[in-house]
C-alpha cells in the first residue's frame, strides 16, 4: 500500500515540476517577446519609455539575455520523466505553432515588431508561445543533431561556468532593477497601467526570481561537459 502510495506521490510530483518548468520557459518566451517589442518601438518610432525613471530603453537588453540564461536552470529543473501522450512534447509544439501562424496568416517578424490591440492577434500569440515552450522543453529530443549541439554548447559553456554564473546574476538583478523603475513610473503615470505594461512588469518579476534562485541554487556552477 505505502509503496502504491510513494509512486503516486513521485508522479503528482514530476508533473508538478514539468508543470512549473513550462510555465518559466513560458515567462521567459514572453519576456523577450515583449521586451523586442518595446525595444522595436524605441528604436523605431522613438518612443520614450518609462522616463525619467528608465533611463534608456537598452536596459531592457537585460531580461531579454537574462531570460535566455533562465532556461538551462529551468531545463533541469523540468528533467523528469512523465508519461507522453502519443509523441513528443515538440511535435505537439510544431502543430501549435503552425496551425497559430495560419491562423494569423503573419510573419514571423510581425509577432515582435507588430503592437496591436487586437484580441485575435494576440491570442494567436499566446498559442505561438505556448508552442514554442514545447518545442524548447523538448528540444533535444528533436533530433541526434540537436542533441549533440546541446551537447557542444554545454562542454563549451562549462569552461566559463563561473562568468556565466556571475552575469547571470548581475543580469537577474539588472531585470529587478527595471521592474522597479517601471513600477515607479506606474504610480506616476496611472494612465500606463494597459495590458502590455502590466503583463511585461509581471513577467520581469518572474525573470528576475527566476534568476536569482538558480544563482542562489549555484546551477550553472554544477554543470558538467
Amino acid at each position: 500500500m505505502w509503496c502504491g502510495v510513494r509512486v503516486m506521490v513521485g508522479s503528482v510530483w514530476a508533473y508538478c515540476k514539468k508543470t512549473v518548468s513550462w510555465v518559466l520557459t513560458f515567462n521567459c518566451l514572453l519576456c523577450i517577446l515583449l521586451a523586442v517589442g518595446f525595444l522595436v518601438m524605441f528604436y523605431a518610432a522613438h518612443w520614450r519609455l518609462w522616463q525619467p525613471f528608465v533611463l534608456s530603453a537598452n536596459l531592457l537588453w537585460a531580461p531579454i539575455l537574462a531570460s535566455v540564461l533562465n532556461f538551462f536552470p529551468i531545463a533541469s529543473f523540468g528533467q523528469v520523466k512523465v508519461r507522453r501522450l502519443g509523441f513528443h512534447h515538440f511535435v505537439y509544439g510544431f502543430v501549435i505553432v503552425g496551425a497559430a501562424f495560419v491562423f494569423l496568416s503573419v510573419s514571423v517578424l510581425s509577432l515582435f515588431v507588430v503592437n496591436v490591440r487586437d484580441v485575435r492577434f494576440n491570442v494567436g500569440r499566446v498559442f505561438v508561445l505556448v508552442g514554442l515552450t514545447l518545442i524548447v522543453d523538448d528540444f533535444a529530443d528533436i533530433s541526434e543533431r540537436t542533441r549533440m549541439g546541446l551537447l557542444f554548447l554545454k562542454s563549451k559553456v562549462y569552461g566559463m561556468r563561473r562568468a556565466v554564473h556571475a552575469v547571470q546574476g548581475l543580469l537577474s538583478l539588472a531585470t529587478l532593477g527595471v521592474f522597479l523603475c517601471i513600477l515607479v513610473w506606474l504610480t506616476q503615470n496611472p494612465r500606463g497601467l494597459n495590458l502590455a505594461n502590466i503583463v511585461f512588469e509581471g513577467s520581469l518579476l518572474v525573470t528576475g526570481l527566476t534568476g536569482v534562485g538558480s544563482v542562489g541554487k549555484k546551477v550553472w556552477l554544477r554543470i558538467r561537459p
